[in-house]
């Protein structure tokens, strides 16, 4: 920028870099084992935040809370379990894009563009999750491109973070 054109000469220059559309052909997909291994990581770490609920409670409300747990009927304990996946999930996919399995298998979550996910898109993939049978959808998706309900509902992928090398050519 020019100060004689009235300009503030030490002002960034503005630049549509960040609308500019990422090649979706440059995401290179989470393969199923990938995903199962970091869906498998992350279910143990849903268990470990409920178990670790379940001390705290004891802790703070003595034994009439554990014994008020272990009356809880199926059903509310299924609810548990759905409350704790949709927190966890929306949580760490809305803030960073991953989760501990992710992190751990080097993948991340982005939207069909991909971009970083809104905590819309990260809620609705939470909330696809407890949909009965929605793990199978990823077992029979194409290789290719493994994606299951929690993944086209809300249309976003599972990526590996890293690009694959381009070949010299």
């Amino acid at each position: 920028m020019n100060p004689s054109d009235g300009g503030n000469p030490y002002e960034s220059p503005l630049s549509a870099v960040a609308d500019a559309p990422v090649e979706a052909a440059a995401l290179t997909p989470a393969t199923k084992l990938r995903r199962f291994v970091h869906w498998m990581i992350d279910r143990l770490i849903v268990v470990g935040i409920i178990f670790l609920g379940m001390v705290a409670a004891g802790i703070v409300g003595g034994d009439e809370v554990l014994d008020w747990v272990e009356q809880l009927p199926w059903w509310q304990d299924q609810l548990i379990g759905f409350a704790v996946i949709i927190v966890y999930y929306t949580l760490m996919e809305g803030a960073t894009g991953t989760t501990i399995g992710k992190l751990l298998t080097g993948t991340r979550v982005v939207d069909e563009a991909g971009r970083p996910i809104t905590f819309g898109q990260a809620l609705l993939r939470s909330l696809s999750r407890i949909v009965p049978f929605e793990a199978f959808s990823i077992l029979f998706a194409d290789d290719d491109d493994p994606r299951g309900w929690h993944d086209r509902w809300p249309r976003t992928r599972v990526v590996l973070k890293r690009r694959a090398a381009a070949l010299p050519a």
